[in-house]
């Protein structure tokens, strides 16, 4: 495995909103790497994406990163030099920005779900870019990890309220976590406060999506679970939680909303809307061995060797929006990851929650619009990784 620190998952940074953010990367991998901030507004030149916001960070070399973290929310951090290995040896972390004012709970628990694809002997599988896998559903680990664990008996007192952030850290497997036994509210999307929601249905997290839910011991002696039911036939128990101890007073009434992060107001679009393709992959006419995947016609490949050989898809200016049409014209999920921006989907007749990761499903279509304030060159990219590997890239300007 490759790790950050020597542990797996990596750290959990901790800042509070609107403190400077300092991180010396040192690399002792046998290859080039940088540090991605998922979902940080972040400035261009800390974006960690080689050959674009910076030159890869060689063996032996460092790189340091410091910017102030704007948002609350539940984050996370890793490569974006040759992903499809080095996220599937392990490198991820936890990025965790507190609430200048942080909630009333009686617990805040980080859940990092990750998966590894591992042989009878324990070990990692090696064929990490499979031709196969990146042609159809991608790189789906065998094993499923809270936290670089395979516990999944957890305890609180009875009745306890926990603030539990979770994270999506695949490579391709999607989540859909459905909340057994006692009540779970959804508080947050992708760093972001929605507003408060009992869950009643699975919530599907795809890679590189994360939420924050309360979720709520059961009575003494009872046992809440976690169940994954997102692949047909394929559900498992992801954990428990059993309530031991002296109990807590019930609390009726739905947990508070968190309070805003300070971003714009989203105006109307200043420019025509523009139109993302989504295309490729197994059964599809446009695959080939060289262009598996393709975002409007064109694959961007050899991240290492820089993202930045393709004409970028638009350009907008900063303080600006853009209305996107996305269409996903292939058979297979996209977690479609927006770089440097932030933006809502369109849900019915309303815009929906802030994200910076949507995942489309087999042929849907959907608008999302998106504000740009920081100046540079920001990727866009499927973050189901043999996709992004092969082809599902590109690249916007905002000026």
């Amino acid at each position: 495995m490759w790790a950050y620190n020597g542990q797996y998952p990596g750290p959990v940074l901790s800042w509070r909103q609107g403190d400077t953010l300092r991180v010396r990367l040192h690399n002792d991998l046998p290859q080039p790497t940088t540090v991605h901030w998922h979902g940080i507004r972040v400035p261009n030149a800390y974006d960690g994406v080689p050959g674009m916001t910076q030159d890869p960070v060689q063996p032996g070399k460092q790189f340091d990163y410091r910017f102030v973290v704007p948002d609350a929310g539940t984050y996370w951090y890793h490569p974006h030099v040759n992903t499809i290995e080095q996220i599937g040896r392990g490198l991820i972390g936890a990025l965790v920005v507190h609430e200048r004012k942080p909630p009333e709970v009686d617990a805040d628990w980080l859940w990092a779900l990750t998966d590894l694809r591992l042989d009878r002997s324990g070990q990692i599988v090696e064929n990490f870019n499979d031709l196969h896998d990146a042609a159809h559903a991608g790189r789906v680990g065998n094993v499923v990890f809270i936290n670089g664990a395979l516990q999944q008996d957890f305890s609180a007192r009875p009745h306890a309220r926990i603030r539990l952030r979770l994270l999506a850290a695949t490579s391709a497997r999607i989540f859909g976590l459905r909340f057994d036994g006692s009540r779970a509210w959804l508080l947050a999307i992708d760093g972001h406060p929605v507003p408060v929601q009992l869950l009643s249905e699975p919530l599907v997290l795809g890679p590189g999506q994360r939420a924050d839910v309360i979720w709520e011991a059961p009575t003494e002696g009872q046992t809440a679970r976690v169940r994954d039911v997102f692949y047909p036939g394929r559900g498992y128990e992801l954990a428990a939680l059993k309530a031991s101890g002296a109990a807590l007073t019930l609390v009726q009434s739905p947990p508070a909303p968190l309070p805003a992060n300070p971003l714009p107001e989203l105006g109307p679009p200043t420019q025509p809307e523009f139109v993302i393709n989504l295309q490729g992959g197994a059964m599809s006419r446009e695959a080939s061995r060289e262009a598996i995947w393709l975002i409007n016609g064109k694959a961007m490949k050899n991240e290492a060797m820089g993202h930045g050989h393709q004409p970028p898809l638009f350009t907008l200016k900063s303080g600006h929006t853009l209305d996107l049409v996305l269409n996903n014209r292939t058979v297979w999920h996209h977690p479609l990851h927006f770089h440097g921006v932030w933006l809502r989907q369109r849900l019915g007749d309303q815009w929906g929650p802030v994200r910076d990761t949507v995942l489309l499903s087999p042929q849907e279509s959907t608008r999302v619009r998106l504000f740009a304030d920081q100046p540079g060159h920001w990727m866009v990219h499927c973050h189901v990784l043999g996709h992004q590997a092969n082809g599902m890239m590109g690249h916007f300007v905002v000026v």
